[in-house]
């Protein structure tokens, strides 16, 4: 009876380079199942926490209110960090006596902009690391198998007579190598992918909100444009 073969006994059978090059697909792999659970979860969180924030904003009738449950966070992210850190910049310029309107647009459209594009740098963490693993895994992937395949038919060389049985398990096991690869290449690209639509999705929220928030305070600046003093939002 012909004994069958498993893939881990190929493995196991596998030359030293195949095996070294296995053994690194299976650290890529492993690696980038962590950055997909890790940003699967955080995107999650950070698209709940926008669509409840933004409710809560449009709802709102007193942005004080708004700002000061939101000062006890230790933490603000996506759209709440911009109406955070906005309303922070607009009463540091009042306090110093900044009554110049264009002064203090200018300087709060910094504070969105630089906000922003913390947030996405952000989200942005560790996709880069899983577009590098979807792209390279299937060349070493297919290293690993050429150097088998190469192998295979040296030692082939070395015998008499090759029949099938001989060839097989060498061509087999080098091809191990290839499908490693495309394991752990095709959900890296796919994750990959996903994350980045979900990213520009909430860059796109962002940039509204932060046009909105604006407005806001373009309308209020109008409506105080006969005091001397500022009054903190």
């Amino acid at each position: 009876m012909e004994q069958e073969i498993s893939i881990i006994q190929l493995i196991l059978n596998a030359s030293i380079i195949v095996q070294i090059v296995i053994g690194i697909l299976v650290v890529f792999s492993i690696l980038s199942w962590g950055i997909i659970f890790s940003k699967w979860i955080s995107l999650t969180r950070v698209k709940h926490n926008t669509k409840s924030f933004l409710r809560q904003y449009q709802n709102t009738n007193n942005v004080s209110t708004l700002y000061t449950a939101l000062t006890g966070k230790e933490h603000h992210r996506s759209v709440e960090a911009l109406f955070y850190n906005g309303i922070n910049e607009y009463n540091k310029l009042n306090k110093q006596g900044t009554t110049d309107a264009t002064v203090i647009m200018l300087n709060i459209e910094r504070t969105l902009a630089s906000s922003v594009e913390a947030e996405i740098d952000h989200y942005e963490s560790s996709l880069a690391t899983l577009a590098t693993f979807g792209s390279v895994s299937p060349y070493i992937g297919l290293l690993g198998t050429v150097w088998g395949i190469m192998h295979a038919f040296i030692g082939l060389g070395n015998m008499g007579q090759a029949t099938l049985s001989t060839v097989a398990p060498g061509i087999a096991e080098a091809l191990v190598a290839t499908a490693i690869g495309l394991f752990v290449a095709i959900p890296a690209y796919i994750f990959y992918n996903k994350f980045s639509s979900e990213v520009s999705s909430l860059n796109n929220k962002m940039n509204k909100f932060g046009d909105d928030f604006l407005n806001l305070i373009s309308s209020r600046l109008a409506n105080q444009s006969n005091q001397s003093n500022q009054d903190n939002l």
